[in-house]
């Protein structure tokens, strides 16, 4: 009977963290709470053996070559897998996805449809819909969430989202705000695309001896740097080239 007891308690607890990792409603807690043993085989059924089966098939796709050579097929699997399963955590990737195809205002819907209860201040909510609303070319609300989740300061790379903050404040012509985020990111952020789009900005504005100063450090780091890391900052190695003044390519 002891055993009995502690496997019923062992899965009473599974059950309750995964309905709260997984954004599942509060009241399945209380569910498993006050019916342990009917409770738990209730959510078993209902909610955690529907997302293992679709969990299974969209691994498939994420490993795999689906994303790329079947894009349409993984999002109908995205999509289905909200229908079944209407969970924080599969609303986020599927309005992840939205925002990689360039459908900013079902991304945006989705993400604003996680803001409740406990979710209403969820970093990567905030994040989302701040990148959602920046690439829609919406700067003053895009620039506006980035501003929450960053003063938030719990994000694990806060780096990203304050480069983008900082391109939202170019944009809206808020340069002195824009080159202030530019300054303090460039010293932190992992790679050559901070530091380009700083040069970028510098230049653009006539400041051409501070620009190249940074296009000629991201060269340098260029030549230092082992073949991996040339490869992955390409795009703005050769920006770097291009954009310097007066200087052979």
């Amino acid at each position: 009977m002891p055993i009995i007891a502690a496997v019923g308690f062992f899965f009473q607890v599974f059950f309750a963290v995964h309905a709260v990792r997984t954004g599942r409603d509060r009241y399945w807690i209380y569910i498993l709470i006050f019916f342990p043993g009917v409770g738990s085989l209730i959510y078993f059924f209902t909610e955690y053996l529907p997302d293992l089966q679709h969990g299974r098939r969209l691994q498939r796709f994420r490993t795999g070559v689906g994303q790329t050579l079947n894009p349409g097929r993984y999002l109908r699997a995205l999509q289905e897998q909200v229908e079944v399963t209407p969970s924080v955590k599969n609303k986020k990737l599927l309005a992840e996805t939205y925002v990689n195809l360039g459908r900013f205002d079902e991304a945006i819907d989705l993400y604003q449809s996680c803001q409740e209860g406990a979710h209403q201040d969820d970093l990567s909510i905030l994040e989302g819909l701040g990148c959602a609303h920046f690439f829609k070319g919406d700067y003053p609300t895009a620039e506006g969430y980035l501003e929450q989740a960053i003063r938030h300061g719990e994000t694990v790379n806060p780096d990203p989202f304050k480069l983008l903050l900082a391109r939202c404040r170019e944009a809206l012509g808020k340069d002195e705000a824009a080159e202030a985020l530019y300054r303090e990111v460039v010293r932190t952020f992992s790679g050559e695309e901070a530091r380009g789009r700083y040069a970028l900005f510098l230049k653009a504005r006539g400041r051409t001896a501070e620009a190249d100063r940074l296009f000629e450090e991201t060269l340098k780091n260029a030549r230092l740097s082992p073949k991996y890391y040339r490869k992955a900052q390409k795009p703005w190695i050769e920006t770097a080239r291009r954009q310097r003044s007066g200087r052979p390519a």
